[in-house]
């Protein structure tokens, strides 16, 4: 026995792959097998509780109209009877015989017995504190058996009128027995009286057909009133379950929805409303046990296991009989493949990854073709590229020579027309400082694909896009006799707006003209490739055609006389913002030009503005910012006619505010100085003052107070004080003359108005100071 388990593991070792293949095949049958079971049953499920969810609703709709009919009938009655002139008089009297209680009561005996679904019927007097019952006859207020109606009456709101209550009420004469009404009240007087008509209705009995309807499939049918308080239920349910069932429909109407109560399985829930007389809505609640309905189809689900059991026991057998044919051919490859790779005799722990090895084998010849596949085509590519940018480049060949190089590469080229467009990034100079050489070149490549994809279509082949290197992608571009690349003005736009979309790169697009040879393409591109020079003066991101590079030469640009002098003027005046004026009509009138007359024409501008500048200043050498290098870098790295007068503008505006503070700071000083020349001949003039001194010089007083105070720190008052008290201390200790005629004598109008400054000047009186000095 143990040797013949131990052959059984042999062979099954030998062949996995077969018992590999059968599990396959068996799981992807249990699967599928499986998968149909689940999506049969729960279609089954979802069709059944489908259906007796409608036709529950459609019962429950149907009991729920029947018994609100019943439910109106007794109201429709109860207010019928309340009416009666015997009874209203009666429960409107403050006093009453006998014989009139004896007649009311045989009167509500009588409605009693009228309507087999009233339980009993009570006459409540207020006045007289009585109540008339069905059942006991006379009774007391303080003693009648049902307190609750009583209570109702007293806390009542004063607008309500007739209302229901569904409740529970305790029977007299029977001990402990309760029984379920719906009491309809119908008061008197509002707000004067409790004084009312009474009606208890008997809700098992109302509710008979819905009773009915509930012992169909164990079901359970509650009903619940617009204050969501129980009207009838044939199940026991306590305040957390009414709450939660009536959440569950709070904003349906009729209908059936599945749900999973906290304290019980999944329930069909089936729900329907009415109104009772516009007094009350009422909502029918039923429920239904899920597993009850889904039982139903136990045996169906039975039936399909059996069927299912079958089915997988015939398949396995054909799968068992599968497997075979198709392990024989594998195990034969298997074979045939080792010994082209001269391996060894299969066996034992080899066989056991047969399949394994085969796959191997197979991987590594399709990288190995593969491989050799991607080089091949990216050596293509690269030749191909290399070779249409050394043609545009100069590369010299003939027609034969171009036409092998082309067979071979698989370039396509037409030899009846072609013409070159060129797309030249703006803004290169921040390009090339955003981003690394390969990251440029990346972003080339990806803009000659833009283009490429843009242009090409099944009509239009032959296009070729290549990346010329720095700022700008060249495309060749198939076109008819006598056209040239403006035929494609629209593609080449579009895929103008692709390259900014797509890459955030603004370009100028130029378009050549027509080439009647390939070899005439050197030629073509570089008049394309000077073409977008015209950018200089239509902006980046223009399209410029080949009738900007045909424009006529023109001369060079001269300023009108005129407008040169009021340039000099505004230079000698050093206004910068009449400079600006002047400069902006010069520049108006190159924008027509073409790009060497523009270009030209601007340089000649500069210089000639750099002369005045140097005349104005009076300096032979300038800041480098005016050479001609630097308005030639400029060109160069601003691109555009705009940006560079922006420059210009920046840099003369600049060296004008320098000339202008300049002028300023030596005009002060010279004011400064005849303020104070003007004071010292005066110093002994009492009327000398900032009036005498603005009226000497011309200027307003406060003009000539401020310019002193900004240029000293210091007014003029304290300059006239300061030099009066610096002579008169000077006469005081060389001479003894008395001290009120020196006063007087250097332009004080006062001896006092000199004690009080004199004193604030040196600290002491002018007495004390002569006799200290003098010693």
């Amino acid at each position: 026995m143990p040797r013949l388990k131990l052959s059984r593991l042999n062979f099954l070792k030998q062949r996995s792959t077969f018992i590999k293949i059968i599990i396959y095949f068996v799981s992807a049958n249990i699967i599928v097998l499986a998968v149909s079971f689940i999506a049969l049953y729960s279609l089954s499920s979802k069709t059944l509780l489908k259906e007796i969810g409608d036709h529950s609703e459609s019962l429950l709709v149907n009991g729920a109209k029947n018994t609100a009919q019943l439910m109106e009938w007794s109201i429709n009655y109860a207010y019928s009877s309340s009416s009666d002139v015997q009874i209203e008089s009666y429960a409107l009297s403050e006093q009453h015989s006998d014989l009139d209680t004896y007649a009311v009561w045989s009167r509500l005996m009588n409605i009693k017995k009228g309507n087999p679904s009233i339980d009993s019927v009570y006459l409540i007097n207020d006045y007289t504190q009585q109540i008339i019952d069905s059942r006991l006859g006379v009774n007391e207020f303080d003693s009648f058996y049902d307190q609750e109606v009583l209570q109702r009456l007293r806390t009542r709101k004063l607008t309500d009128g007739a209302f229901l209550i569904p409740r529970t009420l305790l029977l007299p004469l029977e001990s402990g027995k309760e029984k379920k009404v719906i009491t309809a009240i119908v008061p008197y007087e509002t707000g004067k009286s409790i004084s009312a008509f009474v009606l208890n209705v008997d809700a098992d009995n109302i509710m008979t057909l819905l009773q009915k309807n509930s012992n169909v499939l164990e079901t359970s049918v509650f009903v619940l009133n617009d204050k969501k308080e129980l009207v009838f239920s044939t199940v026991k349910l306590d305040a957390e379950q009414i709450q939660e069932f009536s959440q569950a429909v709070e904003k349906e109407t009729n209908g059936w929805k599945i749900v999973k109560p906290q304290k019980s399985p999944e329930q069909m829930l089936v729900y329907a409303n009415t109104s009772i007389n516009g007094i009350q809505n009422w909502r029918f609640i039923e429920t239904i046990p899920k597993s009850i309905i889904l039982s139903k189809i136990t045996w169906l689900r039975n039936l399909t296991l059996l069927l299912f059991a079958g089915l997988f026991a015939a398949s396995l057998w054909v799968i068992i009989l599968l497997s075979k044919r198709v392990y024989s051919p594998i195990q034969e490859l298997v074979h045939n493949v080792m010994e082209q790779h001269h391996a060894e005799q299969l066996d034992g722990q080899n066989e056991a990854n047969e399949l394994v090895y085969l796959s191997q084998v197979f991987v590594s010849q399709n990288e190995r073709i593969h491989e050799l596949t991607e080089h091949g085509r990216k050596n293509k590519f690269l030749a191909r590229e290399r070779f249409i940018r050394e043609l545009l480049g100069g590369l010299t060949l003939s027609i034969a020579e171009i036409r092998n190089n082309c067979s071979e590469l698989g370039i396509e080229l037409s030899e009846e027309g072609v013409s070159v467009a060129i797309f030249r990034i703006d803004q290169f100079a921040s390009f090339t400082v955003r981003y690394s050489e390969k990251d440029q070149r990346l972003l080339r490549f990806a803009m000659a694909n833009i283009i490429q994809e843009s242009l090409q279509t099944d009509v239009i082949k032959g296009i070729l896009t290549v990346d010329m290197g720095k700022d700008h992608v060249a495309v060749i571009l198939p076109v008819g006799r006598g056209q040239s690349a403006v035929m494609y003005a629209g593609k080449l736009q579009q895929a103008q707006r692709l390259v900014a979309q797509f890459l955030s790169i603004g370009t100028t697009v130029a378009c050549g003209k027509h080439l009647e040879g390939l070899n005439e393409l050197h030629e073509g591109y570089m008049e394309a490739y000077e073409t977008t020079q015209e950018r200089f003066r239509l902006g980046q991101g223009a399209f410029v055609i080949e009738e900007y590079a045909d424009a006529s030469p023109a001369e060079l640009y001269h300023m009108p006389l005129e407008l040169e002098r009021q340039m000099v003027q505004a230079i000698h005046r050093a206004d910068a913002s009449a400079f600006l004026d002047s400069l902006y009509m010069a520049i108006s009138s190159l924008r027509e030009r073409p790009y060497f007359e523009c270009k030209m024409s601007l340089i000649t501008l500069f210089m000639e503005i750099r002369r005045s500048m140097q005349e104005i200043t009076h300096q032979p050498v300038l800041p480098s910012s005016w050479s001609l290098t630097s308005v030639e870098n400029q060109i160069i790295k601003l691109e555009t006619l705009e940006a560079v007068v922006e420059w210009m503008a920046g840099v003369s505006a600049k060296f004008l505010d320098e000339i202008a503070a300049v002028r300023s700071v030596s005009r002060n000083a010279g004011l400064v100085g005849q303020v104070e020349q003007l004071i010292e001949a005066h110093l002994t003039d009492a009327n000398l003052s900032v009036k005498m001194l603005s009226d000497e010089l011309g200027l307003s007083v406060n003009y000539i107070r401020n310019l002193y105070k900004n240029e000293t720190n210091r007014s003029i008052t304290e300059t006239i004080s300061e030099k009066r008290l610096s002579i008169i201390c000077e006469e005081l200790i060389s001479s003894e003359a008395p001290i009120e005629p020196i006063v007087l004598k250097y332009g004080f109008s006062s001896l006092n108005t000199f004690y009080i400054a004199f004193k604030k000047r040196y600290g002491v009186t002018p007495a004390v100071y002569r006799k200290s000095n003098q010693k």
